[in-house]
Order: C-alpha cells, then structure tokens, then sequence
C-alpha cells in the first residue's frame, strides 16, 4: 500500500482540507495556509497541517523569546524604558489635559482670539474675516454669545468658555511633541 504524496497540487490541497479550490486560492493570498513550495505549484502537506495547527490555536505561530516572556509575565511597566521616552510619555500625558474641546479650525481660532483681545470690536462688520455664518458656528459652540443690538447691528461678547478654550489652545501648542 502507497502512501499519499507529501507534495499535492491546489485541488487535491483544497480537497484535502476540505475547501472549495478558490477558497485554498483565497487562503494561500491572506495568508491563512503556506505558499506553494518555491518553484513549483505544489504545496506541503506538513506546512498545511502546522499551519492549520496554528489557525486552530493547537500549536503557537512562533517560539515566544524569553524577554517577550518575561515582560508578558511582569507586565509592561517594570520595562526598562529610555529617559527621552519617559519624558515623552508625560509631555504627552500633559498635553492631553489641554486638549481642545470645541472643535475650532485656524479660522475660527483667529476670529475669537481677535474678538478676546479687541473686547470694543462686538459687531459682525468690526471683526476682521467673520461673517454672519462664523459667528453664529462660534454661538452654537458656546464660544461666543449675543450681547444686545447696536441700532441695527448685533453685538457679540466671548464667553468664559471662549475664553477657556483659547487658554487650552495656547497651552496645547506650547506642548506639542
């Protein structure tokens, strides 16, 4: 009695795994089973059962080193670690406290920076690059309310959230990476 080839072309590894050849096709391209052997278009019948064995969680993908063991095992804070990389970690820690909650692009960051250091200029016409649109995209944010009318002209006043998120922003940029 013979036994089975230990080479087999993509059909009979199809039909030995019990898949559709297009699937084992599709398998072989994402990586799921073993490329052919090089040279050849037949694959191993032991690269496809160990990598089966693998999928199936029978046998791990890969011999864990002993660092990689350890640290699994002791956790990733006893990782010695570099002091650029410490003081990276809590430059960044830090700077996520300020990060900013409104959502402003530069426009919009410009405009209400301009309306907090020029309290006198309240109106849509004194406020260099606002328009009717801005002001009212910085009301619905809270950044920015409406004071009262000037005759026909409305008046605009930043809010102490305004005024946060612009503390925010500048403690944001002074902390970039």
């Amino acid at each position: 009695m013979t036994d089975a080839p230990r080479l087999v072309g993509r059909k009979e590894a199809a039909a030995y795994l019990g898949i559709a050849p297009g699937t084992f096709s599709l398998w072989v391209s994402t990586h799921k089973m073993p490329p052919p052997v090089p040279g050849t278009r037949k694959w191993d019948r032991k690269a496809i059962d160990a990598k089966l064995d693998e999928i199936s969680g029978l046998t791990p993908a890969e011999p864990e080193e002993a660092y990689d063991k350890w640290t699994r095992e002791h956790g990733e804070a006893q990782r010695p670690t570099s002091d650029y990389a410490d003081w990276k970690a809590k430059k960044l820690k830090r700077r996520e406290k300020y990060r900013p909650q409104l959502g402003l692009d530069a426009k919009l960051e410009r405009i209400l920076r301009f309306m907090a250091d020029h309290p006198d200029c309240d109106t849509i016409d004194m406020i260099p690059h606002a328009g009717p649109v801005t002001i009212e995209w910085l009301v619905e944010k809270s950044a920015v309310r409406l004071v009262g009318t000037d005759g026909h002209a409305l008046r605009y006043a930043v809010t102490e959230e305004g005024r946060a998120e612009l503390r925010r922003l500048q403690k944001w940029k002074s902390l970039t990476p």
